[in-house]
C-alpha cells in the first residue's frame, strides 16, 4: 500500500536543506571554543572541514550529510573561514570510505548526538499527536518534529520516515476529533444525520444537498425555504457546543470538506468520519442560512424602500408638465399681486386678468392633491406591501431568537408580542404592545387620533429592527455576521492582558491626553500655515476667497518620448497565447502549488488542470464551455478540481507569490516606490440566475451588478481583490485589503476616490498606522472641525462647522483601541464593524468617538491636500493606475458579454480572485519582459532614462491571446536565456 502524502517535494527539500543565507550560517554555524577544541583533534584540513560540517548539519537541520551530497559553497567557505582552511579541502573528504563512521562515532561521543532508533520513533509518534491536534498543516508538524530532534540531539532519519510520522500524527488528530464529534451523538441523532444523505421529500436530490441550495431573489418563496432548510437541519438537534475541544483549524477543514463531498462520497466514508464531518457541516450550514436569512429580510425591506422612491419618483415625473404650468401661473399672479399693489386696483380684479375664479379654485384643488409630506409616505409603503410582510414577516420571527442591549429592549418587547399575535387569531393589534421604540419620524403614521395603525405598526417594526440588526444593537443566537459587537471583538480582560504585556499592535499613544496634545498641535499648526498662505495667495492652483474654494484641474504630465517609448517596447513583446503566459508565470512562482487539496493538503498533480479552472473564472467562461474549449482536462475532472482545489485561501496564496514576483523585479522600481496603493470598485452586470440575488445602484446603471473592489500597489500588482455588492459602500472594504492580503509588501500611504472616503476609514487608517490620502470630491462642500474657535482662524471660517469633542474621545479611548487591536488582529473584519459603525444611531459613543477622530484626521489632510500639489498629482496618478488595471480587466473577462452568472457569494469570490490572478500574471509576465525589452534597446544604442521608464505600464495585452481555444502547449522551448525571444525589427515592421 503506498504511503499517505502530507508534504510536498519543495516541502521535504526546505525541512532538510542546509542553511546558505549569511544571517542563518551566523545562527547555526558559528563554531565555538569547545568546538574548535574537539575539531582541532582531526589532523588533517580536509578532516577537520568534514568534521566541522558533519557537526553543523546534525545541530541544523538536524541530519547527516549524506555520500556524495553538494554541500553549497556558502557553507563551505564559511566552514572554512573559521577553520582557517582552503575551502578547496573538501574535495579530499570521506575519500576513505570509513572516515565518515569513524567521525559519526566521535560526534556521538564529544557532543551528545545519536542515531533514530525504533523506541524513539514510538515516543517521538507519541509525541506529535498533542501537536497534530493543535493544527491541520502538515509542514507545521514537521518542523516540530525536526526542532524535537535536535532538541534531542537525534540525526533524523530519512525523509519517507519523517512523513509517515506526521501523516500518522495527522490522522490519529482526526480520528480523535472524529471520536470526540462523534462522543456527543446518540443512536437517534447518527441516524438523523444518515437520512440528510437520502432524498429530500419531493425532489431528486439529498436533503444535504437541498439545505445547501441558494435562498433566491427577495420574497416569500425565499424566506419560505430558508425556514424549511433551518428548521429541517435543527430537527436534527446537533448542540453548538459539541465542537468546544476541537481546534478551529480542524472545524475549518472539516466544514470544507462537508461543503465539497457529495451525498454519494459521504456515505463511503466510515460512520466516525461520517458522523464527524455532517455535525459541522450542520451547524456551519445553520449558521450561514441563519445569516442568508438576515441579509434576505435587510434586502427585502430595503426593496419595499426604494419601489417606493422609484414611484415616488415616477409620479414626479409624469406629473412635472403639470406641476410647471402650475408654477407658471403662479409666477404669473404674483406678478399681477404686485402690480396691484403699485398702482393700487381691486387685487381680485388682478387675479380674475390672469385666471377666471373657478378655474383658480380647480387649480388648487389640482395642486393639494399632488402635495406630499416630506419623507416616505408611511401608512401607503405599508398599505402596498402588507400583504407581503404578513407573510414573511411571521416566518422571519418564528425562525430566529432575537437579543440586545439595553437601549432595544422595548423593540425586542414588541418583536415578542408581534411574534404571539401572528400565532394566534386575532385580527387586530393587542392593547398595550410597545410604542416606545417608534421613532418620531413614523410617530405620526403609526399612531393616528390615538389608536395604532396595525399596517403602519409592522411595517416601522420591521424596519427599526433591520437597521438595529445592522448597527448591532440587536443580534441573532446562532449567526456568524449578526452576533453581538462585544462578542465579536477582544474581550476586555484578554485586552487588558495585552496591554501589560506590551506595546499594542496600533500607531498612536495609549494614552489619550498625549494623543489630543500631540494632534492638537499638529493642527493648529497646519491651520495657520494654511490661513497665512491663503492670505498672501501662497496656494499653489488653489483659490480660497470668501466661502468659494477652487482648485485647478491636473494638467497631464507624460513626455511624448515616454508614449513613443511605450509603443517601442510593446512592438518588442514576445507573442504569447494566455495559456501560455499563465503557464510560464506558475513556473516562475510556483502558484499553482497554492491551490492545495482541502484533505490532504497537496497540490494538483497537473498544474496545467489548476490553471484551467482558474481561467475559466477568470475569463467567466465557466467549467462546461472551458472543457469544450480546451485539451487538457474533461468537464467532470475540472469540476473536481475547482471543487477540492480552488478556495478564497488558494487564490490569495497564489496571488502573494506572484506579487512578490513582481514587486521584486528590477523594471518595477521604476513605477513606484512600493509603498503607495490605491483601490477603486470595478461594476460587473449580472446575468441569468445571478440577477436574482444582485443589488441595484441607481448611479451605476439600472440592472443588477456586482463590484470587484481591488487594492493596486503602485508598481501595478493588484494584491487583494474582494467581491462586493455594489448597493455597499466601498468605503467599509478599504482597510481590509491593507490588512488582509497576503502579500510581502509594506503598503504606508493609501489612496481612494470619492466612494471610498469616510471619518470612519480616516480614523481607523491613522490609530492602524495608514496614511489615508483620498481625492475627495467636492472638497468645498467638506467642513473642516478645529480644537478652537473658528474665529481664530479668519481666512478657513467660512469653511469649519465645528468643534472637535475631546471628552468624547477621552471617555472612549481605551474601547477605540480595542477596536483598533481586534481589526489590526484579524479577530473581527474591519468591514464588517465599519458598516455596524456606520449604521449605528447618533446616541452610540464609539462610533462618534471615532468619527471625531476621523474628523481631525479628515481636517489635518484637506488642509494638506490645499498647500501640496505633490499629493494631488500623487493621489491622481495612483487612482489612474487602478483605472487603467480596470481595462485590463475588463479585457480579460470579456466572456457572456462580461456578466457574471454566480448567484452565490463564494462563486462571485472565485470569479473576482480568479480575475484579479490572471490579471497579476498579465502584469508580472509584461514587468519581465518589459525589463528585457528595454534592455535590448539600451544594447542596441538608444539611450533610455529611468524617467521614462516611471511613465511606462505593463498592463497592455494587444501581444496576448485571450480568445479562442484554450490550448497548452506541450514543451515550450525558450532562448538560451531562459525567456521567450523578443519579436525582431523585421517582424515589427511586418506586423
Amino acid at each position: 500500500m503506498p504511503r499517505r502524502r502530507v508534504l510536498t517535494d519543495a516541502q521535504t527539500t526546505a525541512l532538510f536543506a542546509l542553511p546558505t543565507a549569511e544571517p542563518d550560517l551566523i545562527r547555526h554555524y558559528t563554531l565555538g571554543p569547545d568546538d574548535m577544541a574537539v575539531i582541532a583533534r582531526r589532523r588533517r584540513p580536509h578532516n577537520r572541514l568534514g568534521f566541522a560540517l558533519q557537526l553543523c548539519a546534525l545541530r541544523y537541520p538536524g541530519r547527516l550529510i549524506r555520500p556524495s551530497e553538494l554541500i553549497p559553497s556558502a557553507i563551505v567557505a564559511f566552514l572554512a573561514g573559521q577553520l582557517d582552511v582552503e575551502p578547496d579541502a573538501l574535495a579530499d573528504y570521506a575519500i576513505r570510505a570509513p572516515t565518515r563512521y569513524d567521525q559519526l562515532d566521535a560526534l556521538c561521543e564529544a557532543f551528545g548526538f545519536r542515531t533514530f532508533t525504533q523506541p524513539d520513533h514510538r515516543e517521538l509518534s507519541a509525541w506529535l499527536v498533542p501537536i497534530a491536534l493543535a493544527t491541520v498543516s502538515a509542514i507545521m508538524v514537521a518542523e516540530a518534529l525536526m526542532a524535537e530532534l535536535r532538541r534531542r540531539r537525534i540525526a533524523a532519519p530519512g525523509t519517507t520516515t519523517i512523513e509517515r510520522m506526521v501523516a500518522t500524527a495527522l490522522l490519529q488528530a482526526e480520528r480523535h476529533a472524529a471520536a470526540k464529534l462523534n462522543s456527543i451523538l446518540s443512536p437517534e441523532r447518527r441516524s438523523a444525520l444518515d437520512m440528510l444523505l437520502e432524498n429530500h421529500p419531493g425532489t431528486a436530490v439529498s436533503s444535504l444537498t437541498w439545505v445547501r441550495q441558494p435562498p433566491g431573489t427577495p420574497g416569500h418563496r425565499s424566506m419560505a425555504r430558508l425556514v424549511d432548510q433551518l428548521r429541517h437541519l435543527r430537527q436534527v438537534e446537533i448542540d453548538p457546543a459539541a465542537t468546544d475541544g476541537v481546534h478551529a483549524d480542524r472545524i475549518r477543514q472539516l466544514a470544507r470538506e462537508g461543503s465539497r463531498l457529495t451525498a454519494q462520497h459521504l456515505r463511503a466514508l466510515g460512520p466516525l468520519r461520517r458522523h464527524a464531518v455532517l455535525v459541522v457541516t450542520v451547524l456551519d450550514t445553520i449558521t450561514r442560512l441563519t445569516d442568508e436569512a438576515i441579509r434576505l429580510f435587510d434586502r427585502l425591506i430595503g426593496r419595499m424602500f426604494r419601489r417606493a422612491e422609484r414611484r415616488a419618483s415616477a409620479e414626479l415625473q409624469n406629473n412635472a408638465r403639470s406641476m410647471n404650468e402650475k408654477v407658471r401661473l403662479l409666477a404669473k399672479l404674483g406678478d399681477a399681486l404686485i402690480e396691484a399693489r403699485k398702482t393700487g386696483i381691486d387685487a381680485f380684479a388682478a387675479m380674475d386678468k390672469v385666471i377666471p375664479w373657478d378655474r383658480f379654485a380647480e387649480v388648487v384643488a389640482d395642486a393639494k392633491g399632488m402635495s406630499k409630506d416630506d419623507g416616505p409616505d408611511y401608512l401607503a409603503l405599508a398599505e402596498t406591501n402588507h400583504a407581503l410582510l404578513r407573510r414573511v414577516g411571521p416566518l422571519f420571527l418564528d425562525a430566529l431568537e432575537f437579543q440586545g442591549i439595553a437601549a432595544v429592549a422595548g423593540l425586542l418587547r414588541a418583536v415578542a408580542a408581534l411574534r404571539t399575535f401572528y400565532t394566534g387569531s386575532r385580527r387586530t393589534l393587542p392593547k398595550g404592545i410597545p410604542t416606545d421604540f417608534i421613532r418620531r419620524s413614523w410617530r405620526a403614521a403609526v399612531l393616528r387620533d390615538g389608536a395604532i395603525d396595525g399596517r403602519a405598526y409592522e411595517l416601522c417594526l420591521f424596519a427599526e429592527l433591520r437597521d438595529r440588526l445592522r448597527a448591532g444593537d440587536v443580534w441573532v443566537v446562532g449567526s456568524r455576521q449578526y452576533r453581538a459587537v462585544e462578542d465579536q471583538i477582544i474581550p476586555r480582560p484578554l485586552f487588558t492582558a495585552m496591554q501589560a504585556a506590551g506595546p499594542l499592535p496600533v500607531a498612536v499613544s495609549t494614552d489619550a491626553t498625549r494623543y489630543l496634545q500631540d494632534r492638537k498641535e499638529m493642527l493648529e499648526a497646519r491651520l495657520r500655515e494654511v490661513c497665512d498662505k491663503a492670505a498672501q495667495d501662497q496656494l499653489v492652483d488653489v483659490r480660497l476667497s470668501g466661502d468659494t474654494l477652487k482648485i485647478s484641474p491636473l494638467q497631464a504630465t507624460t513626455p511624448e518620448d515616454a508614449e513613443r517609448l511605450t509603443d517601442r517596447a510593446y512592438a518588442l513583446l514576445p507573442r504569447v497565447r494566455i495559456t501560455d503566459l499563465l503557464d510560464e508565470v506558475a513556473e516562475w512562482t510556483g502558484a499553482a502549488d497554492c491551490f492545495t487539496h482541502l484533505g490532504t493538503g497537496l497540490p494538483a498533480e497537473d498544474r496545467r488542470v489548476i490553471l484551467t479552472a482558474v481561467l475559466a473564472d477568470a475569463t467567466n467562461l465557466g467549467l462546461t464551455r472551458m472543457a469544450e474549449a480546451c485539451s487538457v482536462a474533461s468537464y467532470k475532472r475540472l469540476v473536481w478540481t475547482a471543487g477540492w482545489h480552488i478556495s478564497e485561501d488558494a487564490y490569495g496564496r497564489a496571488l502573494g507569490r506572484i506579487v512578490a514576483a513582481q514587486q521584486a523585479q528590477p523594471m518595477a522600481a521604476h513605477f513606484g516606490s512600493g509603498t503607495a496603493s490605491s483601490s477603486d470598485g470595478q461594476h460587473f452586470p449580472l446575468g441569468g440566475r445571478g440577477e436574482v440575488t444582485g443589488a441595484v445602484n441607481p448611479h451605476k446603471g439600472s440592472g443588477p451588478a456586482i463590484s470587484f473592489y481591488t487594492h493596486i500597489s503602485d508598481r501595478y500588482a493588484p494584491y487583494h481583490t474582494k467581491s462586493i455588492s455594489v448597493a455597499e459602500s466601498e468605503a467599509a472594504h478599504v482597510i481590509d485589503g491593507l490588512l488582509y492580503h497576503g502579500a510581502d509588501i509594506g503598503i504606508a500611504i493609501h489612496h481612494v476616490d470619492g466612494g471610498g472616503v469616510s471619518d470612519h476609514v480616516f480614523a481607523l487608517c491613522h490609530l492602524l498606522g495608514f496614511r489615508f490620502a483620498p481625492r475627495i470630491p467636492n472638497l468645498h462642500d467638506r467642513r473642516l472641525y478645529t480644537f478652537g474657535p473658528a474665529a481664530t482662524w479668519p481666512t478657513l471660517e467660512p469653511f469649519i462647522a465645528g468643534r472637535i469633542d475631546e471628552a468624547l474621545i477621552q471617555a472612549h479611548w481605551e474601547d477605540l483601541l480595542r477596536l483598533a487591536t481586534s481589526i489590526r488582529t484579524g479577530t473581527v473584519p474591519a468591514s464588517l464593524m465599519l458598516k455596524r459603525l456606520g449604521s449605528y444611531p447618533r446616541q452610540n459613543g464609539l462610533a462618534l468617538a471615532l468619527r471625531e477622530i476621523g474628523r481631525i484626521e479628515r481636517t489635518a489632510f484637506s488642509l494638506e491636500w490645499l498647500q501640496n500639489p505633490t499629493l494631488r498629482r500623487q493621489a491622481t496618478t495612483e487612482l489612474n493606475k487602478g483605472e487603467s488595471r480596470n481595462a485590463l480587466a475588463r479585457a480579460v473577462c470579456f466572456h457572456r458579454l462580461g456578466r457574471i452568472r454566480d448567484r452565490t457569494p463564494e462563486s462571485q469570490q472565485h470569479r473576482a480572485g480568479g480575475l484579479n490572478l490572471v490579471v497579476a500574471a498579465i502584469i508580472l509576465w509584461n514587468t519581465v519582459y518589459m525589463g528585457r525589452a528595454i534592455d535590448a534597446l539600451r544594447a542596441g544604442g538608444e539611450h533610455i532614462s529611468n524617467e521614462s521608464l516611471s511613465h511606462l505600464a505593463p498592463l497592455g495585452w494587444q501581444h496576448i491571446n485571450l480568445t479562442g481555444d484554450y490550448l497548452w502547449s506541450a514543451d515550450r522551448v525558450p532562448d538560451t536565456s531562459g525567456y521567450r525571444s523578443l519579436r525582431a525589427p523585421i517582424e515589427l515592421i511586418a506586423a
